[in-house]
């Protein structure tokens, strides 16, 4: 199969919202440039940190796209895309403007079943802006033509159900991405994927992708960093084992894909100022019971409305 190589990227260090559970209502300080809950541009720090890794990653992938052997990728949160810009613009620059074809690959695909993690809630979570708007307006390199495979239940989920959603998204990209190559008759090359995203879903990969999970969801096993990178790499089945391989795609329990190795846990070397503001799970982050405070009733998260005591 093409896809022998996964690289995923945690964001930078971003800008800072609150969220009141009793309303359901998002607030920030700071203006959000797509004026979106939950959708915070990166801090100056972050900034610095995006340039770094584009520095390292532009010289990192440079044969891979001259060869036309990566594919990009990306949460549809701004803070995401924002970190990929210098990494992509520095790698498009490698690309002759005669090569159409080869700009077009390296379009980032906006994913959304790689998104953030909100909890499960009585309201609507977060949702990024829609990819068109985000070409248009801010991204000139996205794919606004790819339609995300995985869209996370509008109302959050619980820690369970995050798992099982990253490891159907990530089976989703590395089926695409093999099959695209094998139509092309490019199905004997290797093939790079790098994705852009967030803490909660990164450590779900790192478990969906090794079939590593711990039996408390706490544990610190996959880290994440901003600007951390992770890799992962395919292992290498014998021919007779090529079925076993499909499963990979297909296993659903305890949301393990498996069939992968990690590499780099989160990596910081090419920051300079190294690991920063790591982060891991601290039990399961829902708040469906909490109250409609303007309503002075109950609501859970399975629809049923209760009259509130207070």
């Amino acid at each position: 199969m093409p896809v022998t190589e996964i690289y995923i990227l945690r964001h930078g260090h971003r800008l800072a919202w609150s969220l009141n559970p009793s309303t359901g209502k998002y607030s920030s300080s700071h203006p959000f440039p797509t004026r979106l809950p939950a959708d915070p541009p990166l801090a100056s720090h972050g900034v610095r940190q995006a340039q770094e890794t584009g520095h390292h990653l532009s010289a990192l992938f440079a044969d891979l796209v001259k060869q036309d052997r990566l594919r990009i990728y990306s949460s549809l949160f701004y803070r995401c895309l924002e970190t990929l810009r210098p990494t992509v613009e520095a790698l498009l620059e490698q690309i002759p403007e005669r090569d159409v074809e080869r700009g077009r690959n390296l379009r980032v695909r906006g994913e959304r079943g790689l998104g953030e993690w909100f909890g499960r809630a009585w309201f609507v979570q977060p949702s990024p802006a829609d990819a068109p708007r985000l070409r248009r307006e801010f991204f000139p390199w996205l794919d606004d033509e790819y339609r995300s495979r995985i869209i996370p239940s509008e109302h959050g989920e619980r820690i369970e159900e995050l798992h099982d959603r990253v490891a159907r998204a990530l089976a989703s990209v590395v089926r695409d991405v093999d099959e695209e190559f094998t139509r092309q008759g490019r199905g004997d090359e290797e093939v790079t994927i790098l994705i852009s995203g967030h803490a909660a879903p990164i450590i779900a990969s790192g478990r969906a992708l090794t079939g590593d999970v711990p039996d408390d969801w706490d544990e610190e096993d996959f880290r994440c960093f901003t600007c951390g990178l992770s890799k992962f790499v395919r292992r290498q089945l014998a021919p007779s084992q090529e079925g076993e391989r499909q499963a990979h795609y297909d296993d659903r329990a305890q949301g393990v894909a498996g069939g992968w190795d990690c590499l780099l846990n989160s990596d910081c070397s090419h920051l300079s100022q190294g690991e920063e503001r790591g982060w891991h799970f601290h039990g399961d982050e829902s708040f469906d019971s909490y109250q409609d405070v303007q309503g002075r009733r109950l609501k859970v998260s399975d629809g049923s409305v209760h009259e509130s005591k207070l």
